[in-house]
């Protein structure tokens, strides 16, 4: 694969503009990037991405929400996009507590997560962290932290889990990540949807990846979330996930999922006694880019049956 020259970026190539507002917030002791929309009053939603994306892989669900009435929040997660890159702080019970720091941040006394990929890591983690900032999540195409081990080489494709474990050296993905041609091939290698995944598209998410440090972060993040049980504390966090939720769960998964066996993946029991499951069919690994329409309709329904809804009681 011929590989074509990168340049440096700096934050500000995560700042696309559109119908959203970019604001920074303080939380955790670092500066944290929210793309927001919708009206302030509105039920809260805050989206997070996966990995190596950053906020604006959540650009449709952002603008569909709001347009709902749905105060929405897209967030740059430590070590994405135009959120600050410190050295350390890439475990999932980590960032789960930035996640729950920047709700706070944002004035928020309780939010909706719905979390993508490493984003739906973080919300599933968030359920024993930090719920008493949750109204609910929603994990999509994301396995849920108990199935890590002893699942790890099932819940993955063959394809995925070499690509991954690639990918989990910071000197790989500095190498590759900030190159389009293997962005593309690589994200493209995700979906089933191909118009979802453009050249447009690969050249945003490779130019944030130019951003000083993000490629290395990425991996960091990578390699914290698909470790086996290597030492005790991450033996300690495992087990601890291994509780059913306390808080509503509508879990999405696709049938069509290039990276994730949703069949090993899917958390059952342990999505506690209000556990919804969703499946989408014809979708890849990348379901809030290849289906935000029906995404964002099974989300809508599920919040509505719980009154967190514009204009609902609750909401």
């Amino acid at each position: 694969m011929k590989r074509k020259r990168t340049a440096p970026a700096d934050f500000t190539a995560a700042l696309i503009e559109g119908p959203w507002r970019h604001r920074f917030v303080s939380a955790s002791g670092l500066r944290f990037h929210v793309a927001g929309a919708g009206p302030a009053d509105g039920p809260p939603i805050v989206l997070l991405h996966g990995v190596p994306q950053h906020w604006w892989a959540m650009r449709h669900l952002l603008v569909g929400f709001a347009e709902a009435g749905y105060a929405a929040y897209a967030l740059d997660l430590r070590g994405a996009g135009a959120s600050d890159k410190p050295p350390e702080g890439y475990a999932l019970p980590m960032l789960a507590r930035d996640v729950a720091a920047v709700i706070a941040a944002l004035g928020l006394d309780r939010a909706v997560v719905v979390g993508h990929g490493l984003g739906g890591q973080v919300a599933w983690t968030m359920v024993t962290r930090a719920p008493e900032v949750l109204v609910g999540i929603v994990p999509v195409c994301a396995s849920h932290p108990g199935s890590l081990v002893p699942k790890r080489l099932e819940l993955v494709s063959p394809r995925a889990f070499v690509q991954v474990a690639a990918l989990r050296s910071p000197a790989t993905a500095r190498r590759f990540l900030k190159d389009e041609t293997f962005m593309g091939a690589l994200l493209g290698s995700w979906a089933q949807v191909p118009s979802a995944i453009d050249d447009a598209a690969v050249r945003v998410y490779a130019e944030a990846m130019r951003i000083p440090y993000a490629a290395e972060k990425a991996a960091r993040m990578m390699r914290w979330a698909t470790r086996p049980l290597l030492d005790a504390a991450h033996a300690r966090f495992v087990a601890s996930a291994r509780v059913p939720s306390p808080v509503p769960v509508l879990e999405i998964q696709s049938d069509s999922d290039p990276v994730l066996r949703w069949t090993v993946s899917a958390a059952g029991h342990l999505g506690g006694a209000d556990y919804t499951f969703e499946l989408l069919h014809g979708v890849g690994h990348l379901a809030p880019e290849e289906a935000p329409d029906a995404l964002a309709r099974l989300i809508g329904h599920w919040l509505r049956a719980r009154g967190h809804a514009p204009g609902s009681a609750a909401g």
